[in-house]
């Protein structure tokens, strides 16, 4: 990701995370809101899992080079269509596919760009019983960040303007 400018006026950098579900979408259209008012650059961000990656080696879906190559061809493609769908293109707007933890992830790009704000649907894809004991990825990015984070219900239908 680019680094900020050490002088001079710096603009607002927000991240989005997204996982292609309906709140990650409204997370996006919040951020193009909040970008076209106030002319900041945008990072979309999707995470590949760490540990569903290793679930698919662990249940031989192939080798590990394989999975991951597959997974983020995949992973870039669709997000290069999300934010196109939403209007997310030109310089202003930065689309990243990494692995890992998506919580630690989201975080670790925060602290790195120096992000005004990180902006995430606080209901994701999973639906899994793990999240209703321990938390989403939300949840869990909330408990570690150290900026402001912006979380965008499903039924969120407003615009910012």
């Amino acid at each position: 990701m680019p680094e900020k400018k050490k002088t001079g006026q710096q603009k607002p950098f927000l991240i989005v995370a997204v996982d292609f579900s309906h709140c990650s979408r409204l997370a996006l259209r919040t951020a193009k809101d909040l970008q076209d008012q106030r002319k900041g650059k945008i990072a979309v961000l999707h995470v590949i899992d760490h540990d569903f990656v290793e679930q698919c080696i662990h249940a031989r879906l192939g080798k590990e080079d394989k999975i991951k190559k597959k997974l983020f061809l995949g992973a870039k493609s669709r997000l290069r269509d999300f934010a196109r769908e939403e209007g997310l293109e030109g310089n202003h707007v930065e689309k990243v596919v990494c692995e890992g933890t998506p919580c630690i992830e989201i975080n670790k790009k925060a602290v790195e760009v120096d992000a005004e704000m990180i902006i995430i649907g606080n209901q994701g894809k999973s639906g899994d019983m793990k999240n209703i004991f321990f938390g989403s990825t939300a949840e869990r990015v909330l408990r570690f960040i150290t900026r402001p984070v912006l979380c965008i219900p499903p039924e969120a239908h407003y615009r910012m303007r």
